[in-house]
């Protein structure tokens, strides 16, 4: 058998802000570019606005330009996709990321499939999941990429190990087996 190991990704989550840090100061004085990340919240759901609230403030201390774009629940369909295609026209936006869930009156599927692929930072565009199952670089969903980046990290080897990945989300379960895959594992999606 062998002995489990706790990976505190504490550690590793201020060394990858460093490291973004110094990206968006280069960014700024070699080329003369600021990242602008916009992050559209709609309705009044805890979790949320707390999620949000993170990814507006790291961005901040990242550098980045961060805006916040928070609407009302019954904001129709015709809206807000009339905001996701403003965003994709702006060439100071370089990230878009809708939260979800959206209230049950919008069509999720279309909202995300609005967001100009590349622009689309959870990678959940179809163009970028298409990539991803390809092995093409792409945007990936960041949990599952996290986890890649602390197995890395942590000098973990994934070629020829089995690995199992509990859940089948376009979130989570299928892009972690697809990059599970792309590190030369073999992957068991249990549902």
């Amino acid at each position: 058998f062998m002995s489990a190991k706790i990976l505190s990704g504490k550690e590793i989550a201020e060394s990858i802000k460093r490291e973004v840090a110094e990206e968006v100061e280069s960014l700024k004085k070699d080329h003369g570019i600021t990242p602008c990340l916009v992050v559209v919240r709609v309705g009044e759901d805890p979790a949320s606005a707390v999620y949000v609230g993170n990814k507006v403030k790291t961005s901040q201390e990242l550098g980045i330009v961060s805006e916040h774009r928070h609407l009302a629940a019954d904001v129709s369909q015709e809206e807000l996709l009339k905001i996701v295609e403003e965003l994709n026209a702006r060439a100071d936006v370089d990230g878009i990321l809708v939260q979800l869930p959206l209230p049950k009156h919008i069509d999720e599927k279309e909202i995300l499939e609005a967001i100009d692929a590349q622009k689309d930072v959870d990678g959940f565009h179809p163009v970028n999941v298409g990539k991803l199952s390809q092995g093409q670089k792409s945007l990936v969903p960041c949990t599952p990429a996290g986890v890649i980046e602390i197995l890395k990290r942590f000098d973990i080897p994934l070629r020829g190990k089995h690995a199992v990945v509990v859940g089948r989300s376009n979130i989570v379960g299928k892009p972690m087996a697809q990059l599970l895959l792309r590190e030369d594992a073999t992957v068991t999606i249990c549902h």
